[in-house]
């Protein structure tokens, strides 16, 4: 038996954890017992290590065989991930005009509505794959989503009509700039199943009203804190804070905010890289001069921004889950749907016509676009099959990978400050157990994937 190369280490006075980042468990050891499991993998078969100490090191894959191939489990799991058809995946921008004018977005935008051809020919790819699928998931997206809304609305119906039944399961979420979600739309979102939002906020009125303004140069902000106050009763509500280095250290003035409006603990922040995206010379992105951080740089970011957010009770640490394929972009039975029907891959291709690999009406003739995509293989490239956080990043931002000057920002910022994120999240941990408020074995995690021979059949205890 040998330790993997995922294991992250942790040590405290009384104990010492052990996280994995290709199973996702951690594990919680007394320090008299990782003295004697030292000794044991040293070689002293003689060493008092406790045989459930070593059971739960090897259901958490913390320990493997002497000739376990980590790498082509994690292949294995990739491709898998990739290729399955059971799942059905559709992003869907309802609109590619949007109400603000972002001076660092990546979308050339154009006052575009779905119209009903469109989405007559969404629900016949839907219908096709009915028979063949466990579950249907859509993500509502723009411009901005709710100047569709119409669409979105009536195509919701369709959706959960179509997929009710046929017994497949269907939820959706959406992404949206939070100034039209208004209390009736709210109501009208939940009903349809859409069981997270992702509303944007850069900063205090001043700072986001400069980042985030409305098309007419107005500021957004104190409609957007009023339709979060209704929001967060009947909806997922998380709000993404995009940071560079002209606002980063305005957020703390935005997390006094928030929780002096009481919504500590009924929503989660997390920041967002800006990143000066240019294959598409005439969306604002191409020409942003504000500051943008390397990913190196964001992770650092990141860390105080987590740290300041949980002051306020806006977040709480946690740790990447390790995944399969990462995203839209490089799985076989997800797509990105235009506002015009035109087809893409990737969240950030969208309204740039060179990116473009078909059309919904014709869905089953993509163009040689496609291709680059779904040959998109992380395990080719040196740098990640030697990275820590190979199992929870997976190669990262295919769409950055495959962009010269952004070929670094396509990684997680795990592989920058994976030490940081461990010890901070069990320094949480241990706070919380001895306060009674969870359990360590509360705090532990397995994930379904290729490899279920390997992998407990019971939920992995973190404490022995």
């Amino acid at each position: 038996m040998r330790e993997s190369r995922y294991n992250v280490w942790v040590r405290r006075p009384d104990a010492a954890y052990v996280f994995n980042s290709r199973s996702g468990a951690m594990l919680r050891i007394p320090a008299e017992h990782h003295k004697a499991y030292h000794a044991f993998m040293a070689g002293d078969t003689g060493a008092p290590c406790p045989p459930s100490l070593l059971a739960n090191l090897i259901a958490g894959l913390m320990i493997v065989r002497d000739d376990a191939d980590e790498l082509q489990s994690l292949a294995k799991r990739y491709h898998a991930s990739r290729n399955t058809t059971r799942n059905f995946a559709l992003t869907v921008v309802t609109s590619l005009g949007c109400n603000f004018s972002c001076p660092y977005c990546f979308e050339e935008k154009h006052p575009s509505l779905l119209d009903g051809d469109v989405e007559a020919h969404i629900l016949k790819v839907l219908d096709a794959q009915l028979p063949h699928i466990d579950s249907f998931h859509v993500t509502w997206f723009g411009g901005e989503p709710l100047v569709g809304k119409k669409s979105l609305l009536r195509l919701s119906d369709a959706f959960i009509r179509r997929c009710d039944e046929a017994g497949v399961h269907y939820d959706a979420s959406i992404v949206t700039n939070g100034y039209l979600l208004d209390e009736a739309t709210c109501r009208e979102l939940a009903t349809r199943r859409v069981t997270s939002v992702q509303v944007g906020i850069d900063g205090p009125p001043a700072v986001h009203n400069q980042m985030r303004p409305l098309s007419n140069g107005r500021g957004s902000f104190h409609t957007i804190l009023t339709n979060l106050r209704m929001a967060v009763d009947q909806l997922n509500v998380t709000v993404r804070v995009n940071i560079d280095g002209g606002n980063a250290s305005r957020v703390e003035e935005l997390f006094q905010l928030l929780a002096k409006e009481g919504f500590g603990g009924k929503l989660t922040v997390y920041p967002g890289q800006i990143v000066g995206v240019q294959q598409n010379v005439r969306a604002p992105s191409a020409s942003y001069r504000g500051g943008c951080f390397s990913k190196a740089e964001f992770a650092h970011e990141e860390r105080r921004f987590l740290d300041l957010a949980a002051q306020y009770g806006l977040a709480k640490p946690r740790l990447p889950s390790p995944t399969g394929a990462p995203c839209t972009a490089v799985r076989v039975n997800e797509l990105v749907v235009g506002s015009r029907g035109e087809l893409y891959k990737c969240w950030d291709s969208v309204g740039d016509q060179n990116e473009v690999i078909g059309d919904i009406r014709d869905h089953a003739s993509p163009n040689g676009r496609l291709a680059k995509w779904l040959s998109y293989d992380p395990f080719q490239n040196e740098e990640c099959r030697g990275c820590i956080a190979l199992p929870v990043c997976m190669g990262g931002c295919a769409h950055h990978a495959f962009d010269k000057l952004l070929h670094e920002n396509r990684c997680g910022t795990f592989r920058h400050t994976f030490q940081e994120q461990v010890s901070r999240f069990v320094d949480f941990a241990e706070q919380e157990r001895l306060s009674g408020l969870m359990s360590i074995a509360a705090l532990s995690r397995t994930v379904e994937t290729a490899e279920a021979p390997e992998l407990p059949t019971e939920p992995f205890r973190a404490t022995v």
